[in-house]
């Protein structure tokens, strides 16, 4: 099913997740390939002014979920830049499934931060996986997967961009899957899983040891230049 047939059918309706602007982007994507929306579930200010503004019912992430939108009837729980993990009372509600966004190639960077620990390791790529959701931290079936690459000058900042601009550019293809009748996934090998918990940190805590060679310092820098950005 093309983007552009996709109100030929029943349309389908969703919940969004989240606490990024890249949510805005996917659910207006969404919204004008004729997908509905029952409801944006955020605590960002920004979010919910949009969706008001926009004429969505918003729902507070730090309310009680699995009672909020037991009252609404739609057909997926799409989790877009949601770092809340969700219990399977929510995880039941959707007629059909949920998704994630995660921001790395699953399931080598599983986790939290994976564009900085892919920086730290140096890694020649990259990607963005659009995954099902299951009890456990990144551990669904891939739906879709980017990679790209990455530049020896790429910064947190700039890597994260590059997977913002991935997760734009293959939500096209989300909304395709989403709309057949079994969408294909891939399972995930989890014998290659790394995972990366929301206290681990560099070693020495990302001091910088002047006894290791100028690559490897350079490449701590960039990992951790976050710009402006709040991490």
């Amino acid at each position: 099913m093309s983007l552009d047939t996709i109100s030929a059918n029943s349309p389908m309706s969703d919940v969004f997740i989240g606490n990024e602007s890249l949510l805005i982007q996917c659910a207006t994507l969404w919204r004008d390939t004729g997908g509905g929306i029952a409801a944006i579930v955020t605590r960002s200010r920004e979010i919910a002014l949009w969706a008001t503004e926009a004429g969505h019912s918003v729902i507070a992430s730090d309310g009680d979920l699995a009672t909020e939108l037991g009252t609404l009837e739609f057909d997926w729980l799409l989790s877009v830049a949601n770092l809340d993990m969700l219990g399977d009372a929510v995880l039941r509600l959707p007629a059909r499934g949920a998704v994630n966004f995660h921001d790395g190639p699953l399931p080598r960077y599983a986790g939290l931060n994976a564009p900085v620990w892919a920086r730290i390791a140096q890694e020649p790529r990259h990607g963005i996986t659009w995954h099902m959701i299951e009890t456990g931290a990144d551990t669904g079936d891939i739906l879709v997967q980017r990679m790209f690459a990455i530049s020896r000058t790429d910064t947190a900042l700039t890597l994260n961009t590059k997977c913002y601009a991935a997760a734009i550019e293959s939500f096209g293809t989300v909304i395709d899957k989403l709309g057949s009748d079994t969408p294909a996934v891939t399972d995930q090998d989890l014998s290659q899983r790394s995972y990366f918990a929301k206290n681990d940190r560099p070693a020495a805590a990302g001091r910088i040891d002047f006894a290791q060679t100028a690559r490897k310092i350079t490449t701590l820098v960039r990992a951790l230049d976050h710009g402006d950005y709040w991490n």
